[in-house]
């Protein structure tokens, strides 16, 4: 796939994503397809990095990373807080949806590789792209909730849950630095634009 043709599917694919869940009407229609819009954007994302060896790597060691974590966070309560996953992110695996840790993929992905152009011999990047996925999250929690992702004991989002995914973040992105270094492209670009823009859009309205 033409990166050109993977832009216009991904704004192609949030414009209207984003339309329709701002149409109450429309959200249980839209909604139970967001898995197949996180998978779609992963696999178009690893498209424009031509599947090369060092991000499949990534890819599997942050898919283990995440889902495990998000295991424990359910399961135990010992990481991000109590909390248990919703309808509308999919088929789980022992009450964890298998998407999530793609979306945990993605997202270390699409920060790390836009950390790394700004940063591009500095380990300060490491950080900031762990800071840049922390607050992704902020705006992601609450919509999260509205939409049946997940949900929170109370419905109250703890602090500890924004150290948590802070510290998961900088172990995932130390592993992103580690074995890929690579510089954001016209694709990861569009992706961190389009995750902040549909996440913060909903979350103010």
């Amino acid at each position: 796939m033409k990166e050109r043709t993977g832009i216009v599917i991904l704004i192609v694919l949030y414009a209207v994503g984003l339309s329709a869940l701002l149409v109450n009407e429309l959200r249980p229609v839209v909604l139970p397809l967001s898995p197949f819009t996180l998978l779609l954007s992963y696999l178009i994302l690893m498209s424009s990095f031509r599947w090369k060896s060092p991000f499949v790597w990534v890819s599997l060691s942050v898919f283990v990373l995440g889902y495990v974590a998000e295991w424990v966070g359910v399961h135990k309560g010992w990481l991000f807080g109590t909390y248990t996953y919703g309808v509308n992110l999919g088929p789980k695996i022992s009450g964890v949806p298998f998407i999530i840790g793609i979306n945990w993929v993605m997202v270390t992905l699409v920060c790390g590789a836009t950390a790394v152009s700004i940063f591009k011999k500095s380990w300060w990047g490491v950080l900031v792209a762990a800071l840049l996925m922390v607050g992704l999250d902020y705006f992601m929690e609450p919509v999260a909730m509205e939409n049946n992702y997940w949900s929170w004991d109370k419905g109250i989002i703890p602090l500890f849950n924004f150290v948590s995914w802070f510290i998961v973040a900088l172990i995932a992105q130390v592993i992103y630095r580690g074995i890929a270094q690579a510089k954001a492209n016209n694709t990861s670009w569009t992706l961190f634009v389009l995750l902040f823009v549909f996440f913060v859009v909903q979350f103010i309205f």
